[in-house]
């Protein structure tokens, strides 16, 4: 990844992307399948239907970074039990912690991570004014 520069402000490292909004996090899921998930975790459930909604808004946009549908979650809820929305592409048939697999989970992360920084990169400012 080392070779992609980050263009939508996201900082300086892939795995801590920083989206400026306090709440919405992209996440790298290992277990049980790998996921590259956007997560909405604003403590405001209406802030969190409203940032959701917006996605919902732009899901042409991200499908068409990402090549596939992501996966629409309005209410599910985190490992510690909280509850948020999730709009997430998941690897099926890999498992993360078999070596031989790596290169076909990498090459998978590294079009996603692109493709959602370039999202990102268009219509972050719109879900930052959102949220202001």
């Amino acid at each position: 990844m080392s070779s992609h520069k980050i263009v939508g402000g996201g900082g300086k490292n892939w795995d801590a992307y920083k989206t400026g909004i306090k709440g919405l996090y992209f996440r790298i899921l290992t277990q049980p399948k790998v996921t590259l998930a956007i997560d909405l975790q604003f403590k405001d459930e209406s802030i969190r239907e409203l940032v959701y909604d917006q996605f919902c808004e732009l899901r042409r946009l991200l499908a068409s970074e990402w090549n596939e549908e992501p996966v629409y979650e309005k209410n599910t809820v985190y490992i510690s039990g909280e509850p948020l929305s999730r709009i997430s592409v998941s690897l099926d048939q890999v498992y993360f912690y078999n070596q031989e697999q790596w290169p076909e989970i990498m090459e998978w992360l590294e079009h996603k991570l692109v493709g959602l920084d370039s999202f990102w990169d268009t219509t972050g400012d719109i879900l930052k004014d959102l949220v202001r």
